[in-house]
Protein backbone atom coordinates (compact mmCIF):
# COMPACT_ATOMS: atom_id res chain seq x y z
CA UNK A 1 0.00 0.00 0.00
CA UNK A 2 1.45 3.62 -0.22
CA UNK A 3 1.88 6.18 1.90
CA UNK A 4 0.36 9.50 2.53
CA UNK A 5 2.42 12.14 1.66
CA UNK A 6 3.26 15.55 2.08
CA UNK A 7 2.76 16.80 -1.86
CA UNK A 8 5.08 20.31 -2.68
CA UNK A 9 3.36 23.15 -5.19
CA UNK A 10 4.08 26.21 -6.57
CA UNK A 11 3.03 29.56 -4.95
CA UNK A 12 0.46 29.50 -7.93
CA UNK A 13 -0.55 26.86 -10.05
CA UNK A 14 -3.18 26.40 -12.67
CA UNK A 15 -4.20 23.51 -15.06
CA UNK A 16 -6.87 22.76 -16.70
CA UNK A 17 -7.13 19.58 -18.41
CA UNK A 18 -9.15 15.83 -18.73
CA UNK A 19 -8.02 13.87 -15.50
CA UNK A 20 -6.89 11.04 -16.64
CA UNK A 21 -3.49 10.16 -13.86
CA UNK A 22 -5.37 10.37 -10.74
CA UNK A 23 -3.46 11.49 -7.41
CA UNK A 24 -5.57 8.11 -5.88
CA UNK A 25 -2.60 8.18 -2.52
CA UNK A 26 -3.67 10.34 0.11
CA UNK A 27 -1.59 13.33 0.36
CA UNK A 28 -1.72 16.72 1.62
CA UNK A 29 -0.06 19.92 0.41
CA UNK A 30 1.11 23.15 2.01
CA UNK A 31 -1.38 25.44 -0.15
CA UNK A 32 -5.19 25.92 -0.72
CA UNK A 33 -6.62 23.67 -3.72
CA UNK A 34 -9.67 24.46 -5.48
CA UNK A 35 -11.36 21.78 -7.96
CA UNK A 36 -13.94 22.80 -10.18
CA UNK A 37 -15.59 19.72 -12.15
CA UNK A 38 -15.93 20.49 -15.78
CA UNK A 39 -16.91 17.12 -17.04
CA UNK A 40 -17.02 13.58 -14.91
CA UNK A 41 -17.98 12.77 -11.28
CA UNK A 42 -15.53 11.62 -8.61
CA UNK A 43 -15.68 10.43 -5.48
CA UNK A 44 -13.53 13.02 -3.44
CA UNK A 45 -12.13 12.16 -0.03
CA UNK A 46 -11.06 15.60 2.04
CA UNK A 47 -10.01 15.23 5.97
CA UNK A 48 -12.64 12.49 7.29
CA UNK A 49 -15.55 13.44 4.83
CA UNK A 50 -16.78 11.73 1.21
CA UNK A 51 -17.88 13.95 -1.52
CA UNK A 52 -19.45 13.08 -4.59
CA UNK A 53 -18.32 15.40 -7.01
CA UNK A 54 -20.41 16.39 -10.28
CA UNK A 55 -20.25 18.97 -13.04
CA UNK A 56 -20.68 22.56 -11.78
CA UNK A 57 -19.37 21.42 -8.35
CA UNK A 58 -16.04 23.48 -6.90
CA UNK A 59 -14.11 21.52 -4.16
CA UNK A 60 -12.25 24.12 -1.57
CA UNK A 61 -9.42 22.24 0.00
CA UNK A 62 -7.61 24.28 2.96
CA UNK A 63 -3.68 24.02 3.58
CA UNK A 64 -2.47 20.86 4.98
CA UNK A 65 -6.01 18.72 4.55
CA UNK A 66 -5.51 15.21 3.63
CA UNK A 67 -7.28 14.10 0.33
CA UNK A 68 -7.72 12.10 -2.34
CA UNK A 69 -9.84 11.02 -5.27
CA UNK A 70 -11.04 7.73 -6.83
CA UNK A 71 -10.04 6.63 -10.48
CA UNK A 72 -12.54 7.91 -12.23
CA UNK A 73 -11.65 10.74 -15.19
CA UNK A 74 -12.90 13.79 -15.41
CA UNK A 75 -12.15 17.30 -16.55
CA UNK A 76 -11.27 19.93 -14.48
CA UNK A 77 -9.66 23.46 -13.46
CA UNK A 78 -7.48 22.47 -10.68
CA UNK A 79 -5.54 25.44 -8.69
CA UNK A 80 -2.42 25.79 -6.38
CA UNK A 81 -1.84 28.74 -3.67
CA UNK A 82 -0.09 29.11 -1.03
CA UNK A 83 -1.28 31.66 1.86
CA UNK A 84 1.75 33.88 0.95
CA UNK A 85 0.79 34.25 -2.59
CA UNK A 86 -2.58 36.09 -1.55
CA UNK A 87 -0.88 37.64 2.09
CA UNK A 88 1.17 40.05 0.42
CA UNK A 89 -2.33 41.34 -0.98
CA UNK A 90 -5.34 40.88 0.80
CA UNK A 91 -5.69 42.24 4.82
CA UNK A 92 -6.03 39.56 7.34
CA UNK A 93 -9.58 40.43 8.26
CA UNK A 94 -10.35 39.61 4.64
CA UNK A 95 -8.40 36.77 4.12
CA UNK A 96 -9.93 35.18 7.01
CA UNK A 97 -13.67 35.76 5.13
CA UNK A 98 -12.74 34.30 1.86
CA UNK A 99 -10.10 31.76 2.94
CA UNK A 100 -11.92 29.53 5.09
CA UNK A 101 -10.14 26.80 7.10
CA UNK A 102 -12.86 23.87 6.91
CA UNK A 103 -13.06 22.11 3.37
CA UNK A 104 -16.27 22.54 1.27
CA UNK A 105 -18.04 21.61 -1.95
CA UNK A 106 -19.78 24.83 -3.54
CA UNK A 107 -22.41 24.03 -6.32
CA UNK A 108 -24.70 27.09 -7.64
CA UNK A 109 -27.41 27.97 -9.85
CA UNK A 110 -26.63 28.30 -13.82
CA UNK A 111 -25.96 31.85 -13.64
CA UNK A 112 -23.27 31.27 -10.58
CA UNK A 113 -22.28 28.39 -12.93
CA UNK A 114 -21.48 30.21 -15.73
CA UNK A 115 -19.91 32.96 -14.26
CA UNK A 116 -16.94 30.60 -12.37
CA UNK A 117 -16.48 28.82 -15.29
CA UNK A 118 -15.26 32.15 -17.20
CA UNK A 119 -13.28 33.16 -14.16
CA UNK A 120 -11.75 30.23 -14.44
CA UNK A 121 -11.07 30.40 -17.97
CA UNK A 122 -9.71 33.92 -17.63
CA UNK A 123 -7.49 33.20 -14.65
CA UNK A 124 -6.29 29.83 -16.40
CA UNK A 125 -5.70 32.36 -19.56
CA UNK A 126 -3.56 34.85 -17.55
CA UNK A 127 -1.47 32.38 -15.86
CA UNK A 128 -0.70 30.88 -19.58
CA UNK A 129 0.42 33.96 -20.78
CA UNK A 130 2.78 34.80 -17.86
CA UNK A 131 3.63 31.75 -18.26
CA UNK A 132 4.91 31.95 -21.93
CA UNK A 133 6.08 36.06 -21.53
CA UNK A 134 7.28 36.01 -18.06
CA UNK A 135 9.51 39.41 -18.57
CA UNK A 136 5.60 40.74 -18.29
CA UNK A 137 4.50 38.90 -15.56
CA UNK A 138 2.54 40.32 -12.77
CA UNK A 139 0.77 38.36 -10.51
CA UNK A 140 -1.76 40.99 -9.08
CA UNK A 141 -3.78 39.61 -12.18
CA UNK A 142 -3.74 36.02 -10.70
CA UNK A 143 -4.67 37.14 -7.49
CA UNK A 144 -7.26 39.41 -9.10
CA UNK A 145 -9.36 36.78 -10.85
CA UNK A 146 -8.84 34.10 -7.97
CA UNK A 147 -10.21 36.94 -5.85
CA UNK A 148 -13.09 37.62 -7.80
CA UNK A 149 -13.66 33.47 -7.40
CA UNK A 150 -13.56 33.86 -3.45
CA UNK A 151 -15.84 36.45 -3.50
CA UNK A 152 -18.31 34.39 -5.85
CA UNK A 153 -18.14 31.63 -3.36
CA UNK A 154 -18.76 33.88 -0.33
CA UNK A 155 -21.72 35.45 -1.59
CA UNK A 156 -23.30 33.11 -3.81
CA UNK A 157 -26.10 30.34 -2.72
CA UNK A 158 -24.36 27.36 -2.43
CA UNK A 159 -26.99 24.36 -3.70
CA UNK A 160 -24.46 21.26 -2.80
CA UNK A 161 -26.42 18.54 -1.48
CA UNK A 162 -24.04 16.02 -0.22
CA UNK A 163 -25.03 12.75 -1.20
CA UNK A 164 -25.74 10.54 2.25
CA UNK A 165 -23.83 7.22 2.25
CA UNK A 166 -25.52 3.64 3.16
CA UNK A 167 -22.87 3.34 5.49
CA UNK A 168 -20.96 6.57 6.88
CA UNK A 169 -18.85 4.30 9.20
CA UNK A 170 -15.50 5.07 7.51
CA UNK A 171 -16.28 8.79 7.94
CA UNK A 172 -16.78 8.03 11.19
CA UNK A 173 -13.49 6.03 12.02
CA UNK A 174 -11.89 9.12 10.10
CA UNK A 175 -12.74 11.70 12.46
CA UNK A 176 -12.19 10.01 15.44
CA UNK A 177 -8.52 9.26 14.17
CA UNK A 178 -8.65 13.11 13.39
CA UNK A 179 -9.82 14.08 16.73
CA UNK A 180 -7.96 11.25 18.79
CA UNK A 181 -4.89 10.82 16.87
CA UNK A 182 -2.24 11.82 19.87
CA UNK A 183 -4.05 9.25 22.12
CA UNK A 184 -4.41 6.09 19.65
CA UNK A 185 -2.21 3.27 21.35
CA UNK A 186 -3.17 1.60 17.66
CA UNK A 187 -5.37 -0.84 15.23
CA UNK A 188 -6.93 -2.85 18.17
CA UNK A 189 -8.37 0.46 19.78
CA UNK A 190 -10.29 1.06 16.40
CA UNK A 191 -11.46 -1.93 15.86
CA UNK A 192 -12.88 -2.25 18.93
CA UNK A 193 -14.27 0.92 19.60
CA UNK A 194 -16.16 0.56 16.23
CA UNK A 195 -17.07 -3.34 16.30
CA UNK A 196 -15.05 -4.78 13.79
CA UNK A 197 -12.04 -6.82 13.57
CA UNK A 198 -8.69 -5.46 12.33
CA UNK A 199 -8.89 -7.29 9.27
CA UNK A 200 -12.07 -6.03 8.02
CA UNK A 201 -10.42 -2.62 9.44
CA UNK A 202 -7.47 -3.32 7.31
CA UNK A 203 -9.95 -3.89 4.95
CA UNK A 204 -11.40 -0.85 4.94
CA UNK A 205 -8.91 1.41 4.32
CA UNK A 206 -7.40 -0.36 1.97
CA UNK A 207 -10.79 -0.22 -0.40
CA UNK A 208 -11.56 3.33 0.57
CA UNK A 209 -8.32 5.16 1.15
CA UNK A 210 -5.73 2.88 -0.56
CA UNK A 211 -3.34 4.04 2.57
CA UNK A 212 -2.74 1.41 5.38
CA UNK A 213 -4.35 2.25 8.45
CA UNK A 214 -0.81 2.92 10.26
CA UNK A 215 0.45 5.05 7.47
CA UNK A 216 -2.95 7.40 7.88
CA UNK A 217 -2.50 7.67 11.54
CA UNK A 218 1.35 8.94 11.19
CA UNK A 219 0.68 11.40 8.41
CA UNK A 220 -1.95 12.98 10.91
CA UNK A 221 0.43 13.10 13.48
CA UNK A 222 3.23 14.37 11.26
CA UNK A 223 0.76 16.69 9.98
CA UNK A 224 0.16 18.06 13.30
CA UNK A 225 4.09 17.76 13.89
CA UNK A 226 4.35 20.12 11.27
CA UNK A 227 2.37 23.08 12.72
CA UNK A 228 4.36 22.69 15.91
CA UNK A 229 7.99 23.18 14.28
CA UNK A 230 6.58 26.14 11.93
CA UNK A 231 5.10 28.11 14.89
CA UNK A 232 7.01 27.30 18.28
CA UNK A 233 10.21 26.66 20.12
CA UNK A 234 9.48 23.03 21.68
CA UNK A 235 11.94 20.55 21.84
CA UNK A 236 11.49 17.59 19.39
CA UNK A 237 10.26 15.53 22.67
CA UNK A 238 7.98 17.15 23.44
CA UNK A 239 6.62 16.97 20.18
CA UNK A 240 7.24 13.81 19.67
CA UNK A 241 4.98 13.15 22.57
CA UNK A 242 2.36 15.39 21.94
CA UNK A 243 1.79 14.48 18.45
CA UNK A 244 1.23 10.27 19.51
CA UNK A 245 4.40 8.95 19.44
CA UNK A 246 5.96 6.82 22.08
CA UNK A 247 9.80 7.98 21.06
CA UNK A 248 11.70 10.82 19.89
CA UNK A 249 13.65 8.91 17.40
CA UNK A 250 10.76 6.97 15.79
CA UNK A 251 9.36 10.44 15.48
CA UNK A 252 12.63 11.22 13.89
CA UNK A 253 12.65 8.54 11.77
CA UNK A 254 8.73 8.68 10.47
CA UNK A 255 8.61 12.39 9.67
CA UNK A 256 12.32 11.84 7.97
CA UNK A 257 10.63 9.14 5.35
CA UNK A 258 7.38 11.18 5.33
CA UNK A 259 9.01 14.75 4.72
CA UNK A 260 12.50 14.10 3.41
CA UNK A 261 14.20 15.92 5.98
CA UNK A 262 14.74 15.59 9.91
CA UNK A 263 12.60 17.27 12.09
CA UNK A 264 15.50 19.95 13.16
CA UNK A 265 16.26 21.10 9.31
CA UNK A 266 12.18 21.22 8.88
CA UNK A 267 12.34 24.04 11.12
CA UNK A 268 15.03 25.60 9.99
CA UNK A 269 13.67 25.64 6.61
CA UNK A 270 10.44 26.89 7.81
CA UNK A 271 12.11 29.99 9.38
CA UNK A 272 13.65 30.88 6.50
CA UNK A 273 10.14 31.57 4.40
Amino acid sequence: MSNALYTPTADFKIERSPLTVLQTDMHYHHAYQLYYAIEGEHEYLIGDTFYKISKGDLVWIPVDTVHCTDRKSASRFLVYFKPSFVNKYVQPLMRDKLLGSNPFVFHGDASTDAQLFELFNKLHSEYARQQKQPQYADELLLVKYLLQIMFLLYTAENVYRPAIPEDNRMSNILKYVNENYPYISGMDEIAGKFYISKYYLCHLFKEHMEVSFISYLNTIKIRAACELLRTGNLPLSQIATSCGFNSTPYFCKVFKEEKGVSPSQYRKQARLI
